[in-house]
């Protein structure tokens, strides 16, 4: 019996080893889903194909889908306007060097909080010309867009991530969900480490592991051993009449949208206040309005300009849809993948490890923070490990508020720290897909940044259990980061 076992998470853990040892996410997520399919169906061919088409049909998130095409539309009219390429010499010319380039991409992702995948898309397309010409190896720029995209989100406060949070506190509870996630913010190690490994190491110029590899080879003039096939998709400069305006106002425009629909949606299903309207907003479905009226509005800044004719205005709809279709199939098979750990119970699995944990009173929150890395890396998902883990945390620890808190933070940290490191989640996808990184080697490089994180967030929240205080838990772990980096520093040699 499947149902409930720890073989409910074997699919997607076949899907991660086989994708880290093949390097091939296609095989690896289809590998999965058929086993999925076939423990929740039985050995008959027909009734396993049924019940993965079911399971994806039903997964499919398609809003998301248009989004991606609307936004690489967007993407691909910027290009083609010369907006993307003037922005690139600009920041060439007033940007200094390497170093300058990589804080400007991590401050850019974090001020794209309201949604990741978002942040990822929009990111990769504007930073990718400026990082290239500095020579920054695609995984990095993968790991900085990806590194300041969900850690960022589940940092703020307005945003579509605090929204689905607050609607996993179970009704009957005398607490206000987006009280607790504000409240959590300063407990929640693993997302504040990250920015803070991330600005240290672009600052200190420090790389080390695979990372390190990928960017020697592209300092020394090789060819960029991680970047993917979108590495090679990039407008001809020649005859562009577009300008920096031509980038910055379509992103302006795109993020004020986006954000003006949202309140308005969250208005619409009740919300009286901002917090209230972002607390009840259709994120993706504003993200998709915004994109489509982008388009419009490209179209009225490009045309009458004359910096762009109309038919190349038109030939980049369908060019631009197709530069996220290699992207669409792998979210596909990871919500499918998605699908079947649901269906096979994987939810009843984690509550009964869950049983034990009270017996440990102090040590609760790295319990919480361990097992919702585990359930985030199996699946892929943050949010679903939210839907899991918070209701249990909060039956679990409702009676001491102040523990409550550290709990409901280490479910957090832990879903964001899994979805960061997995190789099927979709923001580690679209991170590389807006990096023009293969994805593996996104995955592979960028987890050996985030071990240290996870060392230090994990001692943390030890630290926390027992002090029940942020104060003295979040020097400690920065500290403790700070040593580890410092050791890989001297184990790997000096710095340039």
């Amino acid at each position: 019996m499947v149902y409930g076992t720890w073989m409910s998470l074997l699919p997607p853990i076949i899907a991660i080893i086989l994708a880290l040892v093949t390097k091939q996410a296609y095989l690896a997520l289809f590998v999965g889903v058929t086993t999925g399919a076939f423990f929740m169906a039985g050995p008959h061919p027909w009734a396993a194909f049924e019940t993965l088409l079911d399971t994806m049909i039903s997964n499919v998130d398609l809003t998301i889908i248009i989004f991606l095409i609307l936004i690489s539309i967007v993407v691909r009219l910027m290009q083609m306007s010369g907006g993307t390429y003037a922005y690139g010499e600009w920041a060439y010319r007033n940007l200094k060097n390497k170093k300058s380039s990589l804080i400007a991409t991590s401050l850019l992702g974090m001020l794209i909080f309201m949604d990741d995948g978002f942040n990822c898309l929009t990111v990769g397309s504007v930073m990718m010309p400026v990082t290239d010409k500095f020579k920054v190896s695609r995984a990095k720029l993968a790991y900085i867009i990806d590194a300041t995209a969900a850690p960022v989100c589940i940092l703020a406060p307005i945003s579509s991530w605090a929204a689905a949070i607050n609607s996993y506190i179970p009704e009957g509870y005398t607490i206000n969900g987006f009280s607790m996630f504000v409240k959590a913010i300063p407990f929640n190690f693993y997302a504040i480490l990250t920015l803070v490994m991330v600005f240290g190491t672009s600052i200190a110029g420090f790389d080390f592991g695979l990372m390190k590899k990928y960017e020697r080879a592209v300092e020394s003039g090789k060819p960029d051993l991680s970047a993917g096939k979108r590495s090679s998709e990039s407008a001809d400069s020649k005859g562009m009449k577009g300008s920096v305006i031509d980038l910055v106002l379509p992103m302006v425009f795109l993020i004020v949208l986006a954000i003006a629909a949202m309140i308005y949606t969250g208005y619409l299903n009740g919300g009286r206040t901002v917090i209230e309207c972002f607390a009840n907003c259709e994120s993706a479905k504003s993200l998709v309005f915004a994109s489509l009226m982008t388009i419009l509005f490209c179209a009225g800044l490009y045309l009458p300009r004359k910096v762009m004719s109309f038919k190349d205005y038109m030939d980049c709809i369908p060019t631009g849809s197709t530069l996220m279709v290699p992207f669409m199939i792998i979210l596909v098979l990871a919500w499918t993948l998605k699908g079947m750990i649901s269906g096979l119970g994987a939810d009843v699995f984690i509550n009964s490890l869950m049983q034990g944990a009270s017996s440990a009173y102090a040590l609760i929150p790295i319990f919480l923070f361990i097992v919702s890395v585990f359930v985030s890396f199996s699946s892929g998902t943050s949010w679903g490990t939210f839907a899991i883990m918070i209701p249990i945390t909060v039956a679990m620890l409702s009676a001491d508020q102040q523990m409550l808190l550290i709990g409901i933070a280490a479910c957090l940290a832990g879903g964001v720290t899994g979805d960061h490191i997995s190789p099927i989640s979709d923001t580690t996808i679209m991170s590389s897909t807006g990096a023009g990184s293969n994805h593996i080697d996104h995955v592979s490089s960028q987890i050996q940044y985030q071990i240290p994180v996870i060392i230090a967030s994990a001692i943390g929240y030890i630290i926390a259990g027992f002090t029940k205080s942020f104060v003295v838990a979040l020097p400690a772990s920065v500290v403790i980061l700070a040593l580890e980096v410092y050791l890989i520093y001297r184990v790997s040699g000096k710095k340039e």
